[in-house]
């Protein structure tokens, strides 16, 4: 009875870490008055201890190495040496690769979309119908100082695990060494309408009892969240991608651009803590010395692509459908503009869609208006208003009066200024860092022993560790960027609310450094990089309290995950 008792709490704790309802969602207030934080430190302390109670009767699987036999395999630490100045006669070479990662025969798979679980879509988001397509888009970049070539795969997919992005890194090795590879790195565009490259929003009904047996008794095996057989296909076609891309370098020049468009494009609406955004376009422009090679727009912004796969009360059947979000229509905008597309997304814990500019039947045609719309600013960036109105394609994409009517919808270029374009110098420093993480969250304990997701756990006596990668990297002589390894708050990196005593649950102010600070203010974020660990949350706001703006607790490693984390970016400065 107590076995059974355990088995029920565990189901709808995991259950609900995976569902990750949004804040605005749960009819709590944030945890700014003291009885509120009171209230939040009680309620995070009984889920915590419930869990833990329940951690003590699960068993370990095969994911669980002890200290003295793990091995962290197929790593690539980056550029040896940094350089400050441009190999004489030096110049870029870019080369790209784009590929679908829908199956023909996709309906033969056993395939769940990523992001929500929720009680609209019957606690099951099994896919039913392709809306517009799930990519991989590479990029391969040299910078002719002869120190090597850096790849970087974004995938459309909620996050992909370090044990199957070193998997990938395993399958291209002998390729690596061949065409002196400094680097192999994956990035996620986060949407919530792709393939489940995780394995947490799988087959709940038929998966988890399973795996919840297993991990009680032992007797059987775990069976892993994905399925195999596409996660096999997922591989070969990532890796066929990175190859294409390195086979088609080409020399060139780079350009780049950033520019705010403003706090309306954006919403902050899953935690109330946190009160920083990220309202930068970063565009790099890679234009081939040859002609008839097309050219290249790289852009960097802070995104959570959850329009489309989010079923809802009015079209509860919705939840179900293959779709890379507005990413795709970004890239859609841009492709016919003549241009390749390569995204990377940025600090995205507190990043929402905030502009729904017309009328739509279908969260689709939101997600596509709203690409649509930050294509065009892309392709605009360093025009001039009079420029845009001049420009055939740009207002040929214009919505109709008919389908603003009531929205109070003005159009994206009124008043545009443009943002100044610089030339990029052929420097590319790049250094990747192995990072120890302790894992104190008993959710992703019982996570881990459960089986549903690709980690290896190194256990260290009663202790569990989670090695991941951080990484920093400089392009031309001004422009940082530092890799993040999950979904991190945005106060972490350019300070805010939560990191003050008066904002945060603790009463505490934070006493780390922000990523601006050990960086500098310009500093650049490539967000779910070489991981996807989950939220990443200042410590002095963390409460595993479920509501109260704390759900993101639940898919996170624990409360000193980002001490953690910024002590080894502080080191690799160093």
């Amino acid at each position: 009875m107590k076995k059974k008792a355990l088995s029920v709490i565990l189901a709808i704790v995991m259950v609900f870490s995976a569902t990750a309802v949004p804040a605005s969602a749960i009819d709590f207030e944030a945890t700014a008055e003291p009885v509120t934080k009171v209230l939040a430190k009680i309620v995070g302390t009984v889920f915590e201890t419930l869990v833990g109670t329940v951690n003590l009767f699960l068993k370990e699987n095969d994911k669980f190495v002890a200290e003295d036999e793990y091995v962290y395999d197929n790593f690539y630490e980056g550029t040896a040496e940094f350089i400050d100045e441009a190999k004489k006669g030096a110049k870029w070479s870019l080369g790209q690769s784009s590929m679908s990662l829908v199956p023909e025969n996709w309906e033969e798979y056993d395939l769940f979309c990523g992001g929500f679980i929720s009680e609209q879509n019957f606690f099951t988001n099994d896919v039913r119908e392709i809306l517009d397509d799930m990519k991989v888009r590479v990029i391969a970049l040299n910078d002719g100082s002869g120190r090597g070539t850096a790849v970087f795969a974004t995938i459309d997919s909620i996050g992909v695990s370090n044990g199957d992005i070193r998997h990938i890194r395993g399958l291209l090795n002998d390729f690596a060494k061949k065409n002196n590879l400094n680097s192999i790195n994956l990035f996620a565009t986060h949407t919530h309408s792709g393939v489940d490259t995780q394995g947490l929003w799988t087959d709940i009904f038929r998966k988890w009892p399973k795996n919840i047996f297993s991990a009680f008794t032992g007797l059987i095996e775990t069976e892993q969240g994905t399925d195999p057989e596409y996660m096999e296909f997922f591989y070969g076609r990532v890796c066929k991608a990175i190859t294409e891309a390195v086979d088609s370098m080409e020399t060139g020049t780079m350009t780049f651009a950033r520019k705010d468009i403003g706090a309306r494009y954006f919403s902050n609406k899953n935690r109330p803590s946190c009160d920083s955004l990220d309202t930068e376009l970063k565009r790099f422009v890679f234009t081939p010395d040859d002609s008839s090679v097309t050219p290249t727009i790289i852009l960097n912004m802070s995104a959570h692509p959850d329009v489309v796969g989010l079923a809802t009360e009015d079209d509860p059947t919705k939840g179900h459908g293959i779709s890379g979000d507005y990413i795709y229509y970004i890239g859609e905008t841009i492709n016919n503009a003549g241009y390749n597309f390569m995204f990377f997304n940025g600090s995205i814990a507190g990043i929402y869609i905030g502009r729904i500019s017309a009328k739509a039947d279908r969260r689709v045609d939101i997600a596509a208006n709203y690409g649509r719309e930050i294509g065009k600013m892309t392709l605009g960036l360093t025009m001039s208003e009079e420029e845009i109105l001049d420009d055939d394609y740009l207002m040929s994409l214009n919505l109709t009066a008919e389908q603003t009517e009531g929205t109070n919808y003005t159009p994206w270029y009124e008043g545009w200024k443009p943002a100044k374009e610089t030339k990029v110098e052929p420097i590319l420093n790049i250094n990747i860092d192995k990072v120890e993480i302790q894992v104190t969250n008993p959710v992703i304990k019982a996570a881990g022993k459960l089986g549903v997701v690709n980690y290896l756990i190194k256990k260290s006596g009663r202790d569990y560790y989670i090695t991941t990668e951080i990484g920093y990297m400089e392009m031309g002589k001004d422009i940082k960027i530092a890799f993040v390894p999950g979904e991190i708050c945005t106060d972490l990196i350019y300070g805010g609310n939560a990191l003050t005593a008066e904002g945060s649950v603790s009463n505490k102010d934070y006493d780390g450094k922000t990523l601006c600070e050990i960086f500098g203010d310009d500093v650049i974020i490539f967000g779910l990089a070489n991981d996807a660990l989950g939220y990443i949350v200042p410590e002095n706001d963390y409460c595993t309290a479920l509501a109260f703006g704390h759900y993101q607790e639940l898919l996170s490693l624990g409360k000193k995950e980002a001490t953690t984390m910024f002590e080894a970016y502080e080191k690799l400065v160093g």
